[in-house]
Order: structure tokens, then C-alpha cells, then sequence
């Protein structure tokens, strides 16, 4: 997916949260370890939570950043939601963790990107509330996930 304008970016990111949600729902079906079905129903709550969030933020957000043009700040398409190659499906607790923090840290890294090359103030305020909220999130998704290590 190409984003043309940061509305797009949001809600390729919602999307890529909703797909993750539903998919970690599905994997939890199927897999027979109690403990990575645990995880799988805990993130994708979590996953859910999250999208929520993203579409708040782009509900709020000012029309001026939203229709702001990303074609000279993103030069690099965005994986598709339906190509991300994660089902989860009998996965283990270490695999789902590994696969959940790249996906996260590497939107933390694009929103960092274009926090730093915003074009205009409104946007870069965008920015800044999606980069913070994404890396909290991660943060604290970190500290349960490390929690369920213990266990």
C-alpha cells in the first residue's frame, strides 16, 4: 500500500491493528499451548484497543494534517495488511512475542521518521500523539508479555 496523505497512514495503521486483533484471535482457536493462547487473547485485545485508538486520534485530528500530501516524507510502500505473512496458528509464546514487538517497533519507527520531517505543525502534532501513544503502548505491552515469561 502507498499512503498518499497521513489520513491514509492512519488508517492503514488501524487496519494493520484490526488485522492483527483478528488474527491473533483466530490463532488462539487452534493453538493447543495454554500459555501462547493466553498471550494470543491478551494481544489481540490489546491489537483492538489500539486501532480504536489510531482511528480516535485520526477522528480528531486537524483536516489540514490529514490531507497533508506524504509522497516527499514516505518513499517506501507500506506493507498490506492482507500480505503480512503472521497467522500465529500453533506458534509459541517466544515466536508470537518476537513477530508482535518487530510489527510494533517498526511502526514506532516510521512514526518517528515522519515526526521528524513533518511538513507542517499540524501534522507533526499528529505525529507526536501517534508516536507517543504507540511507543507507551509497546512499553507496557513489554512489561505483560515479560510478565508471562515468569509464569
Amino acid at each position: 500500500m502507498k499512503a498518499e496523505t497521513f489520513e491514509d497512514l492512519i488508517k492503514w495503521n488501524a487496519g494493520v491493528h484490526d488485522m492483527l486483533a483478528d488474527r491473533m484471535h483466530k490463532g488462539a482457536e487452534v493453538n493447543g499451548d495454554e500459555r501462547a493462547k493466553g498471550l494470543l487473547i491478551y494481544l489481540a485485545g490489546h491489537e483492538q484497543t489500539l486501532a480504536n485508538i489510531v482511528r480516535k486520534v485520526g477522528g480528531h485530528a486537524d483536516d489540514k494534517a490529514l490531507n497533508t500530501w506524504l509522497y516527499e516524507h514516505l518513499s517506501e510502500e507500506l506493507l498490506p495488511k492482507h500480505d503480512l505473512k503472521v497467522d500465529f496458528n500453533n506458534w509459541d509464546y517466544e515466536r508470537i512475542s518476537k513477530t508482535v514487538f518487530d510489527i510494533h517497533n517498526q511502526i514506532i519507527d516510521l512514526y518517528r521518521s515522519l515526526l521528524e520531517r513533518a511538513p507542517i505543525p499540524e501534522a507533526g502534532e499528529v505525529m507526536r500523539e501517534l508516536y507517543d501513544m504507540q511507543k507507551h503502548e509497546t512499553l507496557r505491552l513489554a512489561d505483560q508479555v515479560n510478565n508471562g515469561r515468569s509464569l
